[in-house]
């Protein structure tokens, strides 16, 4: 009996490790164009829509269907899978996982992650490690469960406009923010986004980035740790590695960056740094 993990589509993760996961994809809409998110849609597809400001898109969860299609893929053979979900209090796809796993309790395991993006990947990461050690879904699930607890995502936001424009702050502070190059440092704190800072200029920014992270204990680099950016151009954060080597030398090689995605990508636009990893 193998173990599956099982992801929605917002899980950000490298590409060698997502073609051995199951991905169950959310939804993106441009008007009354209906996409599934990286199956009908490409990420630099999406992001070139983003940029031409022509419709802000909109994003949904997967029916439960999408989710019983999946596990009907796993215990018809034999199998059993972890499912591993963006945080519940940001979508719906937690609870269509759920009711798409009635009666089949002793076979999918669901864990809502608390948290979105390449925080997900990083939980991901550390599943398939124990699946590999040899654990059973069940068994790696209760370990996620303890594993979230040290899970921190923080995201330095280049811009206000698509967190105005998707509802998420007033239009007056997004002008504020355009006008005096104001950088907002997110994070998620027991599974919802909150702003923990602001900081003027790039410089700043990163010092904010850096003493957030220090806030919480250090990073503990025996675990999986996922760097992201949003956009077409990796440029930025190649940059910021560059200027906080200091978090890195020494600890691993290099670290890995993945492009996030378009139902993230949504609500930060391009241009946002993402920095996930367990704390000590």
């Amino acid at each position: 009996m193998a173990v599956k993990i099982i992801v929605g589509s917002t899980c950000d993760i490298e590409e060698n490790i997502k073609k051995d996961l199951i991905v169950v994809p959310l939804h993106v809409t441009f008007g009354e164009e209906d996409f599934l998110d990286s199956v009908d849609i490409t990420k630099d597809e999406f992001y070139e829509r983003l940029e031409r400001k022509e419709e802000f898109p909109k994003t949904s969860q997967p029916t439960p269907m999408a989710f019983i299609e999946a596990y009907k893929e796993v215990v018809d053979k034999g199998d059993e899978a972890v499912v591993i979900v963006l945080s519940s209090k940001l979508s719906g796809t937690y609870q269509s996982a759920k009711i798409a796993s009635e009666g089949l309790e002793d076979k999918i395991f669901i864990v809502d992650s608390l948290n979105v993006s390449n925080a997900e990947g990083a939980l991901v990461d550390y599943a398939m490690r124990l699946v590999r050690e040899g654990k059973s879904a069940r068994e790696i699930a209760e370990l996620l469960e303890e594993a979230k607890k040290r899970l921190r995502l923080v995201v330095l936001v280049d811009t206000l406009e698509y967190l105005e424009r998707g509802g998420r702050i007033s239009k007056a502070s997004a002008l504020i923010g355009g006008l005096f190059s104001v950088k907002v440092l997110l994070s998620m704190e027991d599974g919802a986004i909150e702003s923990v800072g602001k900081a003027k200029g790039i410089k700043n920014a990163n010092n904010l980035f850096i003493s957030e992270i220090e806030k919480h204990g250090s990073i503990d680099f025996s675990m999986p740790l996922k760097l992201g950016y949003t956009g077409r151009d990796s440029e930025k954060i190649e940059k910021y590695l560059r200027e906080t080597k200091d978090l890195w030398e020494d600890k691993i090689s290099s670290p890995e960056f993945i492009q996030i995605g378009s139902v993230v990508g949504t609500h930060t636009g391009p241009g946002a740094l993402f920095l996930a990893y367990f704390s000590n």
